[in-house]
């Protein structure tokens, strides 16, 4: 459930989020001055924020399926460790089937 809010739900709504803010911070100066006209839902660019949404969602996909473990790997990266005789045994891949 988390996973999805993260992948799909907060990249989507982020931006107008993101605006929704701006909108309060230019509410608040306007009311501060006494002047100008403080933004309003109804003026917000609908389309931009839902492209951005979109956008971002996309890249946000698109980074995580680069970054996806496919299984493909000759082995287990097991990494550096200190030996029983004190010496650094370095990192190194062990193929599937010998790991510790």
């Amino acid at each position: 459930m988390i996973r999805i809010l993260f992948e799909f739900l907060l990249p989507l709504v982020l931006p107008t989020l993101v605006y929704a803010g701006w909108m309060a911070l230019e509410k608040r100066r306007a009311e501060r001055l006494g002047k100008g006209e403080a933004p309003s839902w109804r003026d917000a660019p609908w389309v931009w924020l839902s492209l951005a949404g979109v956008v971002l969602a996309a890249l946000l996909l698109f980074g995580l399926a680069l970054m996806r473990d496919t299984g493909n790997a000759k082995g287990q990266y097991v990494p550096p460790r200190l030996g029983e005789d004190g010496r650094i045994v370095p990192g190194h891949v062990e193929p599937r089937g010998t790991q510790r």
